[in-house]
């Protein structure tokens, strides 16, 4: 039997007596303990909690892991009748190998729920005397989906880049406690399900690194440990994208999202690509599919590539970095107009106008973070055509949710874009930002170093972070209506940076900033100064221009720019223009002479 890997954490027993001996013992000899922690009462053959997937106004997806082999059971129904129904497995559980170990994961769909109606349910072996998986601990209750058109205000998470064993950057193997935090605050957020933004099961999202209740170690059980996805991955359902990293075969059957993915005719299989610059001709898994809860559709999308197939991309586009090869590649793959993806979300956007629109995918449109920069070839930039962003933009998606970045940043959108955060904190080794400068359209963002172990933030109105803790997150989001809050909690469960947007119909512009005021700090900076704008909704950004052409976006909270371009002498026309978050436009020119 294969020794668990040295510096493996131990967990919590919560037991007594000769049980905790015996867990000692067991430790001590090798062999892997039962599932404690989070599932105390759990039977020892479950190797998994069971987890929450593809979750629809009628079903939702149970997926789990045993030690043993059998066509395996759900029994589900109303609150305080748990078990009135049940659905059993067709075919026996799939062979998995976790650290050496042979598992079997087993995945039932459970038909024929009501809409935006409560459940609970339990999982049992198919042995000829059941066992009830979940021992003596509670019934799992979740909701299904919100149903299309309905106006009941629901929430939603958004999670990215987890599932690492290293806590405060050094990989032990001991808990990673700022992960663990960020899960269990989610599983206790009320989310009604979780939207991914790529990246999970660090390095590479093979078995081993997704793990199961019993082994721990190095890489070992990032995922489905105790203490990590076993308390919110039971009751709230997740809807998985691709990223970078586990690009092979494990994420599909992982996380699977066959219902939602069949209703928007998009793609959740392995697809075979050409060579793109050079790459290899490969076969990755490919993740695209929509759905839609009350009145906002969600856009699940595949804007990633595998760091070691670029062939001769060199990702030119982006500006200090060699990192920006996956960008380019992936803009070939999947964001050529002629690309399979494009035309899918082209066509879905088309077939679903009005209402609110979110999208979801790995790559960020803007990121501070100097090694995950910001992905350039998705950006809607001045004179680019048929990028991501202006399909978006150009088809009314409201917000997009990117990962990648292991920070927090909120950004606005320049004209044409779309609002936009990074939310890659969700427990993976964090990463800095700024030090090649701060985006003007970058409002608030949170980094780490742990190099210098010092908190790093964007712009420098933003607080610095005290500890690592407090750049580790998730985001929790309220959908009322037309109004969307996002609200980040960061691990130590301190709520940030809250924003509410009112994407409800607007023609009325807000007024012009005024006055306008040009001042010459230095030689060759031209430092612009305005009085606030007002709107009768929500005032969104200040977008400034020179001689006509575009130069910069601030947010609505920001009354200044500084032009260091300017070349003296010269004579310029500065114009400012305020933007609401409907797009309407309003601006105020001054002429200046240097």
């Amino acid at each position: 039997m294969p020794v668990l890997a040295s510096g493996g954490r131990r967990r919590g027993l919560h037991l007594a007596g000769a049980a905790v001996a015996l867990g000692a013992l067991s430790a001590a000899l090798g062999v892997p303990t039962a599932a404690h922690a989070d599932l105390p009462g759990a039977s020892p053959v479950l190797a998994r909690a069971p987890y929450l997937t593809d979750l629809t106004p009628t079903s939702v997806r149970v997926t789990w892991a045993t030690t043993t082999r059998s066509r395996q059971t759900v029994k589900y129904g109303p609150l305080g009748n748990c078990t009135a129904n049940s659905v059993t497995s067709t075919v026996l559980g799939t062979t998995i190998t976790v650290n050496g170990l042979t598992r079997y994961t087993n995945s039932v769909t459970v038909p024929n729920l009501s809409p935006d109606t409560p459940y609970c349910y339990r999982v049992y072996t198919g042995d000829a005397t059941p066992i009830d998986l979940l021992g003596t601990n509670p019934s799992p209750e979740f909701s299904t989906m919100v149903p299309d058109g309905s106006t009941t205000p629901f929430t939603f998470a958004v999670l990215g880049d987890w599932g690492d064993t290293t806590s405060n950057g050094v990989n032990s193997g001991a808990v990673n406690q700022d992960q663990a935090n960020v899960l269990s605050r989610l599983a206790a957020s009320g989310a009604r399900f979780t939207l991914a933004t790529g990246d999970v099961a660090y390095p590479s999202g093979s078995q081993t690194n997704y793990g199961d209740l019993q082994q721990s170690g190095v890489n070992i059980s990032g995922v489905f440990a105790p203490e990590y996805y076993a308390a919110p991955g039971q009751k709230i359902p997740m809807f998985a994208v691709n990223g970078n990293h586990g690009r092979n075969t494990t994420l599909l059957p992982t996380w699977p999202e066959s219902a939602v993915t069949a209703a928007s005719n998009g793609v959740y299989s392995q697809v075979s690509y050409p060579s793109f610059f050079g790459s290899d001709p490969a076969t990755y898994p490919t993740t695209y599919y929509a759905f839609t809860s009350g009145g906002v559709r969600f856009y699940m999308l595949d804007a990633s590539w595998s760091d070691s197939n670029t062939g001769t991309a060199d990702g030119n586009n982006c500006e200090g970095t060699d990192h920006c090869a996956i960008y380019q590649v992936d803009a070939a793959a999947h964001w050529a107009t002629t690309s399979a993806e494009y035309q899918w979300l082209q066509q879905d956007l088309a077939a679903h106008p009005g209402g609110l629109k979110v999208a979801a995918f790995h790559f960020p449109l803007r990121s501070d973070d100097p090694t995950e920069p910001d992905d350039e070839y998705l950006k809607n930039n001045p004179g680019s055509t048929d990028t991501l962003e202006q399909l978006l933009h150009d088809n009314g998606v409201n917000l997009v949710f990117n990962g990648h970045s292991h920070i927090y940043q909120r950004n606005v959108a320049p004209p044409g874009g779309v609002p936009s955060y990074v939310t890659g904190g969700g427990g993976a080794r964090l990463s800095s930002i700024g030090s090649h400068g701060c985006d003007p359209t970058d409002a608030y963002a949170l980094g780490w170093s742990y190099s210098s172990n010092v908190g790093k933030r964007c712009p420098t109105s933003t607080p610095i972070p005290a500890a690592d803790a407090n750049v580790h997150h998730f985001l929790l989001v309220s959908v009322n209506g037309s109004t969307l809050t996002v609200t980040p909690t960061d691990s130590l469960g301190n709520q940030f940076d809250a924003q509410t947007y009112d994407f409800t119909a607007d023609g009325t512009a807000p007024s012009a900033p005024s006055p306008l005021t040009v001042t010459r700090p230095a030689s060759t900076t031209m430092k612009l100064t305005w009085g606030a704008s007002t709107d009768d909704r929500q005032l969104a950004t200040y977008d400034v221009y020179r001689n006509g052409t575009y130069m910069a976006t601030v947010p609505k909270e920001v009354l200044t720019f500084s032009d260091k371009t300017a070349v003296c002498p010269a004579s310029y026309s500065y114009e400012v223009r305020a933007r609401d978050l409907a797009g309407n436009t309003a601006g105020t020119t001054t002429p200046v002479t240097c």
